[in-house]
């Protein structure tokens, strides 16, 4: 009926007091209605007690007639007037007061009123009776009536509670469906009024709120595209307007060319700097920033933070100093490009507000457990800066920054005699340095046949340049089909290995490169991606590194001399061994530069992975040289020995790989002496296996 009508609370409350009003009304109505017929019966038992007693004081008299007493008569007669209206209509009782005759005989009398005695007593009984029975009655009709109304009453009660709680039930699933983020769903409560009202308000916010959930969606879609389009089509091409114009400053210019050249250059690297600095602000914000944990140099971290206002500085006449206090360590881990843009934010400011002096950094930190509390205490002499100024995009990226990596910057302001800011950042404690350091085998220096799988134009022709300057080949494809059958063809010393490359994307290029060596080796790998979307799928490819595009010179720098590095050990061409030593010391001291001091424990067990790899697959792989020498598949045996050739020169046997590349070339050139090497390297296969398999169990324990 609620839901019918649409009752307000109100309404069913008081619904609720009527019916129990209704339900008292009934039991005090029937006890009324008993206890009436109750006072009948008492009154007619009590109508009897007095005709009894009447009756009994006419014995009397008749008894004192008989003894002779005086006006017997006299005495009788009003007695037997009295019972005739004390026994009302009952016709027995007016039978025998007819036979009653105050003159009569006496025997007679007393015959009579014995009979009218006895009668009254069977009336008095009968209503004693009657009396018991209606007490009885009335007493289970009220019990009856009061459980009747009570049942009512419950059941009312309880249609009232099950409206309440169903329809709070309701909301509060709801609201609570609103509080997880879960898909909301539709409340339907009809009644009471006032719950309808705040389900509809529920539905209403639901709505709204899936609305503002979509519009989010939607917002958040045309943000990422709006990042997207500001990495691809405002910060690649940006990258190439300051790399090109920096190259241009390289060249022989006249004095107003340079100064064109050298507004345009500051103005796009000042353009880069801001969308850098949004793009990193957006990350921030929709939480997708991923953080690395690498081991760096604090101080070198340093210098290089103070390398892009170092111009400035000089052009303010600013000395810019920077050091490492007593005490503080040299490496630290954690984001070292990320650090860098906090320091060089908090830098540029300081340099921006001193006309003269001096902007200095002082680098401290303080160990925690595995926790390193790092402090970059920037102190300028100038006239210091309001607290109320308005931050720039690079000054609020800094702070940002910071908060993500658990710290905080600060800032002591002392009007006219200066600024210190510190920039407090958590990281974690590395592995540091030995002293005296231990320098790595250095590879020769020698140019590189590069291979570029780019589809953009513009950061295909900047990687270019930036590779031909250091003296490099370059050979560029347009997609990824292309980058495997060029892989196939020649033999490419590196591979910068695009994202967004059309037939076959860059990942599945990689895998297929992979799965699918060429005969002269699988070439080293590098990624390049605008953003972090496209890590993971490069890194299940199995690159040997990433890069962040448009390049970076320094970074291209470090993958180039990696690149170079493992050129001249695959060739047989890295230090060779003294005369005393062994297999066995070779192979150590490369696994020492791989697994140098800041290798973390999961790089540690991949390098024993391969050790043990290497030397399970030994034997076998020695077994199928065998038979394609007895065979006379020379073609396979000068493929096998190459790629045994090349990765025993990467784990350090480089005794072991030269005698490969001596049975490369007999099978290759006089098959007929093969067998003669294929025994030296059998031999020399066990100290090579036993020696990788022993490194590999320290590298597992030590990680």
């Amino acid at each position: 009926m609620g839901d019918r009508n649409g009752w307000s609370t109100g309404r069913l409350l008081r619904a609720g007091m009527l019916l129990t009003l209704a339900a008292v009304t009934a039991v005090a109505v029937t006890g009324l209605l008993r206890n009436g017929e109750s006072l009948r019966a008492q009154d007619a038992v009590r109508q009897s007690s007095v005709l009894l007693e009447r009756i009994g004081e006419l014995r009397t008299a008749v008894d004192a007639r008989g003894s002779g007493g005086p006006a017997a008569a006299d005495v009788v007669r009003p007695r037997v007037a009295e019972l005739a209206a004390l026994a009302g209509p009952d016709p027995v009782h007016h039978e025998l007061l007819r036979r009653i005759d105050p003159a009569g005989d006496v025997a007679g009398l007393r015959a009579a009123v014995d009979e009218m005695r006895r009668h009254e007593q069977i009336r008095l009984d009968r209503r004693i009776g009657e009396a018991s029975a209606v007490a009885r009655n009335s007493r289970w009709m009220i019990s009856w009536v009061a459980v009747l109304c009570g049942l009512l009453v419950l059941i009312g009660g309880q249609m009232l509670v099950r409206r309440f709680t169903r329809a709070a039930a309701e909301i509060t699933a709801a609201a609570g469906r609103a509080r997880r983020g879960e898909p909301a769903l539709p409340v339907t409560v009809r009644s009471p009024r006032e719950l309808a009202e705040l389900a509809a308000v529920c539905n209403a916010s639901a709505a709204a709120h899936a609305r503002a959930r979509d519009e989010a969606k939607t917002v958040t879609a045309a943000g990422s595209a709006f990042l997207n389009a500001m990495s691809h089509e405002i910060r690649t091409p940006m990258t190439a307007v300051t790399a090109m114009t920096g190259m241009l400053l390289e060249t022989d210019l006249d004095e107003r060319q340079r100064e064109l050249t050298e507004t345009v250059h500051a103005s796009g690297t000042a353009l880069l700097a801001v969308v850098d600095d949004l793009l990193e602000l957006a990350l921030i914000e929709t939480g997708e920033l991923r953080l690395e944990r690498r081991p760096f140099a604090l101080r070198g971290c340093m210098r290089r933070a103070m390398e892009p206002v170092t111009a400035q500085a000089e052009a303010n006449g600013l000395h810019l100093a920077g050091h490492l206090a007593a005490g503080c360590p040299e490496r630290a881990r954690g984001d070292e490009q990320r650090v860098r843009r906090i320091l060089t934010a908090v830098l540029r400011q300081a340099v921006a507000n001193t006309e003269h002096g001096a902007v200095t950094v002082t680098v401290s930190a303080q160990e925690d457990g595995d926790r390193l509390l790092v402090r970059f205490a920037v102190r300028d002499t100038g006239l210091g800066v309001a607290s109320e100024r308005r931050p720039d995009s690079g000054a609020l990226l800094a702070w940002r920054l910071a908060a993500s990596m658990g710290g905080a910057i600060t800032t002591d302001c002392r009007p006219g005699k200066g600024t210190t800011v510190t920039v407090a950042l958590r990281l974690e404690t590395a592995r540091q340095p030995e002293r005296p350091g231990r320098s790595a085998p250095a590879g020769r220096e020698k140019s590189l046949l590069v291979l570029i799988a780019e589809a953009d134009l513009v950061g295909r022709r900047l990687t270019r340049r930036l590779l031909e300057r250091r003296g490099h080949r370059v050979v560029t494809v347009t997609d990824g089909e292309a980058a495997v059958e060029a892989v196939q063809r020649d033999r490419y010393d590196l591979v910068l290995m695009g994202s967004g490359l059309p037939v076959l994307d860059g990942p599945s290029a990689t895998g297929l490169i992979h799965a699918e060596p060429p005969r002269h080796g699988a070439p080293r790998i590098v990624a390049v991606c605008p953003g972090p979307e496209d890590h993971e799928d490069f890194v299940r490819a199995g690159v040997d590194g990433i890069l962040t595009g448009p390049v970076d010179a320094g970074e291209l720098e470090r993958v180039l001399a990696a690149a170079a590095y493992a050129d001249v050990r695959l060739a047989g061409l890295g230090p060779l061994p003294g005369p005393g030593d062994g297999e066995s010391a070779t192979i150590r001291a490369c696994v020492d530069v791989m697994a140098g001091p800041d290798a973390e424990a999961a790089d540690r067990r991949r390098l024993a992975e391969i050790l043990h790899n290497f030397a399970d697959r030994l034997p076998g792989l020695l077994d199928r040289m065998d038979s394609a020498a007895a065979s006379g598949d020379t073609r396979n045996l000068a493929r096998l020995a190459h790629s045994l050739k090349a990765s025993s020169a990467t784990l350090g046997a480089n005794r072991f790989a030269a005698r490969c590349a001596d049975l490369e070339d007999r099978a290759r050139h006089a098959p007929e002496a093969s067998p003669e090497v294929l025994r030296d390297l059998h031999e020399r296969a066990r100290e090579v296996g036993e020696t990788m398999e022993t490194i590999s169990r320290q590298l597992t324990r030590a990680s």
